[in-house]
C-alpha cells in the first residue's frame, strides 16, 4: 500500500538573487518530474527549500526518493557541488504543512 508524502529538501548556497544559478534546476524538475509538483521557496537569502510530493510506501522511501531526484537534477543542471538535505517528510493528507 502506498500513501502520498510531501518531502521538504533544503539546498544551501543557492542565492535567491542569482536566478540564473537555480532556475535551470527548477525547470529541470518541472520538466522531468511534473507529477511531484515541485515547489521552491527560500529560507533566508541562500537556502532553497524544495517541496516534492509523491506516492511511496513509507516516510523513509519518500525521503530517499526525493533526495535522489533532487540529487540527479543537481547533476543534470551543473550544480553537483551542492547536495540535498531532507528535513521533513509528512503525509500529504495533513492539512497543515509542517
Amino acid at each position: 500500500m502506498t500513501m502520498q508524502y510531501r518531502s521538504w529538501i533544503s539546498l544551501k548556497d543557492m542565492p535567491l538573487r542569482e536566478e540564473s544559478s537555480w532556475l535551470p534546476l527548477i525547470d529541470h524538475l518541472e520538466r522531468e518530474h511534473p507529477e511531484l509538483g515541485p515547489v521552491a521557496s527560500w529560507d533566508g537569502a541562500t537556502t532553497m527549500i524544495l517541496v516534492l510530493a509523491g506516492d511511496q510506501p513509507d516516510r523513509a522511501a519518500a525521503a530517499e526518493s526525493a533526495a535522489r531526484i533532487v540529487s540527479d537534477a543537481l547533476h543534470a543542471t551543473g550544480l553537483s557541488d551542492r547536495f540535498p538535505a531532507v528535513f521533513q517528510v509528512e503525509p500529504a493528507s495533513d492539512l497543515i504543512p509542517a
